[in-house]
C-alpha cells in the first residue's frame, strides 16, 4: 500500500472495560463526548430504562453543543436484587426524572424495538430477527442495544438516514458500549445500516441469563430503587 492509500486512515484508541454494565457509564459518556468533538459529530443517541443514564449524560455533554437523542424502553420490569425494576422513562415512577430530562431541552424516543417484533416469541430465534438479536450479542449487550436504538431514533425522525452518529448501549444496567454508526431506518437496516467506528466496549460477555449477577458485571443497583421513596410518598 502507498504512502498515499494511507494518508487517510484513521488510527484511533478503542477502549476495551474490564467489566460489562453500570460501572463504566461515567467514562463511557466521556469518551463518547470527546470522539463526538472530534469528529464532528452532532448527534449522540443515549438509551436509558430508567433515567439514570440520561441524566448523566446531561451532565457529561453540558455545553458541549452536542444533540443528545434518549431512547426508552416500552413499560415493562425487569428482575434485580431488591426486587423487580419498573423500566420506561414514561412510567409513573419516574415521572420527576422525564421532567428533568425534557427540562433540559432533551428528546425522549420510545418504540417498538426493532429486533423484538410480534413475530419473536420469548427470547427463542424463532424470526430473522431474533436471528438478528442473538447474532449481535455475540459482539455484547452493549453492541447489540447501540445498533438497536439508533434505529429506534432513525425511525422516530430523530436521526437523519445516512447521517454519522454516535450511539450508546449497555449491558443490564448502565452504559458500557459507543459505536460510531451511519443510521438508517429499521426497513433499510440490511442496505443502508454500518457500525464505522467502536469507540469503547466490554471486553468480557455476561452470560449469566437476565444478565444480573454475573462475574464480568459489575456497577451500583442501589440506585435504581431510589424511585421507591418519592413514588411511595406520592401514593400516600
Amino acid at each position: 500500500m502507498t504512502e498515499k492509500e494511507t494518508a487517510n486512515d484513521l488510527d484511533e484508541k478503542i477502549t476495551y472495560f474490564r467489566y460489562s454494565g453500570e460501572t463504566n457509564t461515567g467514562n463511557l459518556l466521556r469518551e463518547a463526548r470527546d470522539r463526538a468533538l472530534k469528529r464532528k459529530i452532532g448527534t449522540v443517541i443515549i438509551p436509558s430504562e430508567t433515567g439514570l443514564s440520561a441524566l448523566k449524560a446531561i451532565d457529561v455533554f453540558r455545553d458541549s453543543g452536542i444533540r443528545l437523542v434518549v431512547v426508552t424502553h416500552y413499560p415493562d420490569r425487569v428482575s434485580g436484587p431488591e426486587g423487580d425494576i419498573p423500566i420506561g422513562i414514561n412510567r409513573p415512577e419516574y415521572e420527576k426524572t422525564r421532567k428533568k430530562i425534557i427540562d433540559a431541552g432533551i428528546e425522549i424516543v420510545q418504540g417498538t424495538r426493532p429486533f423484538v417484533p410480534p413475530s419473536r416469541i420469548e427470547w427463542t430465534w424463532n424470526s430473522m430477527e431474533g436471528m438478528i438479536d442473538a447474532t449481535l450479542e455475540l459482539f455484547g449487550s452493549g453492541t447489540k442495544i447501540a445498533i438497536e436504538v439508533a434505529v429506534m431514533a432513525t425511525d422516530a425522525g430523530k436521526a437523519k438516514p445516512g447521517d454519522e452518529i454516535i450511539s450508546c448501549g449497555g449491558t443490564y444496567k448502565g452504559l458500557d458500549t459507543a459505536l460510531i454508526v451511519r443510521a438508517s431506518n429499521s426497513h433499510k437496516f440490511f442496505e443502508q445500516f454500518e457500525v464505522m467506528e467502536i469507540i469503547a466496549k466490554p471486553r468480557f460477555l455476561v452470560h449469566t441469563e437476565g444478565q444480573y449477577p454475573d462475574m464480568n458485571w459489575k456497577g451500583d443497583m442501589e440506585q435504581y430503587y431510589a424511585w421507591k421513596e418519592d413514588y411511595m410518598k406520592k401514593g400516600d
